[in-house]
């Protein structure tokens, strides 16, 4: 039987030159890496409502969708993930930006050093290839 790819959008959130990242927990699948916030899209749900509705659901913040930073199709050994990367701001940044479930605002040259999944490192190396490159 064919592997089913399972869709999956995720939120790079930007606010005053910093991006909102996380921790995976010590279970479960990618355990330990860091992570933006994002899951598996519903049915017919699109990318950018998906990464919306997940970064809300992951840490009370709303955002709105800038543009598709990145997509690709990547296969884990659990399974293999089409995955959409979206640029975010936050909906209210006058708001303050505190946000729940363990993210917290990094700045951008901080993200090299961190262990994110293989399939982030194009993401990565778009944000912190200048500020040009993301926006």
């Amino acid at each position: 039987m064919a592997d089913e790819v399972q869709r999956v959008a995720i939120a790079v959130v930007e606010h005053a030159g910093r991006y909102l990242v996380g921790t995976r927990g010590p279970a479960g699948t990618l355990a330990g890496r860091a992570e933006f916030p994002g899951g598996k899209c519903l049915p017919h749900e699109e990318g950018s409502a998906a990464a919306v509705r997940e970064c809300r659901e992951e840490t009370g913040l709303e955002v709105i969708p800038l543009h598709r930073l990145y997509a690709c199709r990547h296969r884990y050994d659990y399974g293999t993930l089409d995955l959409e990367f979206w640029l975010c701001r936050l909906a209210t940044p006058e708001i303050s930006a505190a946000a729940g479930g363990g993210f917290e605002w990094l700045p951008v040259q901080a993200l090299k050093s961190l262990h994110f999944p293989e399939a982030n490192r194009p993401v990565i190396v778009l944000l912190t290839a200048g500020p040009e490159s993301a926006g």
